[in-house]
């Protein structure tokens, strides 16, 4: 089916790096904003992290999930990851505290 899941934690720098992916059979659902959302959560909330960050292969377009999110786009790494054979580029997104606390105070006002 598919992971969502912090793939580094670093205290040292209150960051949080976040991955995902999920099989083709389950996209569409909601699933992966709904989880993330949930992790970004336990981040500034539970970890008392500073900032969420996300790595994803350009070959599956991360910005739908990111952006619906509020992550902003910091950057590209280029030849980041062997996927299957083939060397993809990532697109680097990141969240900080202050923002996800305005679009969840903006949220929760609408």
């Amino acid at each position: 089916m598919g992971n969502i899941s912090f793939n580094q934690i670093k205290h040292e720098l209150k960051k949080v790096d976040l991955g995902y992916w999920l099989s083709s059979a389950f996209q569409g659902q909601g699933i992966v904003s709904k989880s993330v959302a949930q992790l970004i959560q336990i981040a500034f909330t539970e970890l008392d992290m500073e900032k969420v960050q996300v790595a994803a292969a350009l070959t599956i377009n991360p910005a739908a999930v990111c952006e619906r999110l509020g992550f902003v786009r910091e950057g590209i790494i280029t030849r980041a990851e062997n996927l299957n054979g083939i060397i993809v580029d990532h697109a680097v997104y990141g969240l900080n505290r202050q923002q996800w606390l305005a679009q969840t105070s903006a949220t929760t006002i609408s």
